[in-house]
């Protein structure tokens, strides 16, 4: 009865695994048989077979492909010198990480912790926490989505230090197909009843529409910037806003710092793609110092970034460098929060 359960059962899930791979589905169950190579301790024969069933939940967008909950069982286990035999029940949550060969074939590691009941206990043989961890090797049968699996374990019981040798071999069946298309709601369709109505012609008059001869999204009425390169962004007035590139300098210092490499490149970027703008950089200073030390200082803060961008192939003819000094904070200078804020860098962009 019991073959002919597991035989019904295998052949509904080759027809339910038919042309579909394994990686469409969220689950995978696995009957399997083999032997193991048993501890001198354990006082059981050399070598017995067992067989077991597992199944294994797939897993998405993680350094683990699968985890696994797998069940094994021995049947009239034999103990040297010692009349009475033993049943083997061994349950184990793995986690399974595969490593593709090729297309079909792939590698596979496992590696877990389970618990073996064993009916009659003697010598060092004892129900025992267990360790287990091995590898296999996987091939995927093309247009079915089952696959053949075949490992080596090493079994560890807790409790008397027994080791023990697993090797199995293994058909391995999806489940749970994954499904990733939209649903999408259906409205039904009313027919509306046809009513007879007094057509009466219109005399239609060409719209006109308001112009935007530089398309930048503000008309011509409004744009006080009528020049503007296509594709450039622009503010209510039609003209190219000022960029702050929140380039931030320490105390006394006109060095950019190599974090702001990115927003140098960003701005670049701007300049390069629209060969008609030009660049004003204003820089400027906290309270801190004289007010003739604070201009020099943001005259070469601004200079300092005009020299970093000419690096990244912008013409100097194209950039303008103007320092502020001390004369525009943008926070207080009361405290050195404020002060980091207004030793800063900003960016006029010119059509």
């Amino acid at each position: 009865m019991k073959k002919v359960l597991i035989g019904s059962i295998c052949s509904s899930l080759i027809i339910f695994a038919a042309s579909n791979p394994s990686t469409e589905y969220s689950y995978e169950i696995t009957p399997f048989g083999g032997g193991i190579l048993t501890d001198t301790k354990s006082g059981l024969d050399n070598n017995y077979l067992n067989a077991g069933i597992s199944l294994g939940k797939n897993l998405d967008d993680s350094f683990i492909n699968q985890v696994e909950i797998a069940y094994l069982r021995s049947d009239n286990l034999k103990y040297k010198n010692l009349v009475g035999n033993t049943n083997v029940n061994r349950l184990f949550l793995n986690a399974v990480k595969n490593f593709p060969l090729n297309e079909k074939l792939s590698a596979y590691a496992l590696a877990g912790l389970g618990y073996q009941d064993v009916t009659h206990e003697a010598f060092e043989h004892n129900d025992s926490a267990v360790l287990n961890y091995g590898l296999g090797l996987r091939y995927d049968i093309p247009y079915y989505g089952i696959s053949v699996k075949s490992d080596v374990r090493h079994l560890i019981a807790v409790e008397n230090s027994t080791n023990d040798v697993m090797y199995t071999l293994g058909l391995a069946m999806p489940l749970g197909k994954k499904y990733t298309d939209d649903i999408k709601a259906t409205v039904p369709i009313v027919k509306e009843e046809k009513v007879e109505e007094k057509k009466e012609i219109i005399e239609q008059k060409p719209v006109i529409l308001p112009q935007d001869d530089d398309k930048d999204g503000v008309i011509n009425k409004l744009d006080k910037c009528p020049n503007t390169t296509e594709g450039v962004k622009v503010n209510s007035d039609g003209c190219v806003e000022t960029i702050n590139l929140n380039i931030n300098f320490d105390n006394n210092s006109a060095d950019i710092k190599n974090t702001y490499n990115e927003k140098l490149i960003s701005f670049a970027k701007i300049m390069q793609e629209n060969k008609n703008l030009t660049a004003v950089i204003e820089a400027h200073t906290d309270s801190k110092g004289s007010d003739s030390y604070n201009q020099t200082l943001s005259d070469k803060r601004a200079t300092s970034v005009v020299n970093a961008l000419k690096t990244y192939d912008i013409d100097s003819s194209r950039l303008k460098a103007i320092g502020y000094g001390e004369t525009q904070p943008i926070a207080t200078n009361d405290n050195e929060e404020g002060k980091a804020q207004n030793r800063r860098v900003t960016a006029l962009l010119n059509q």
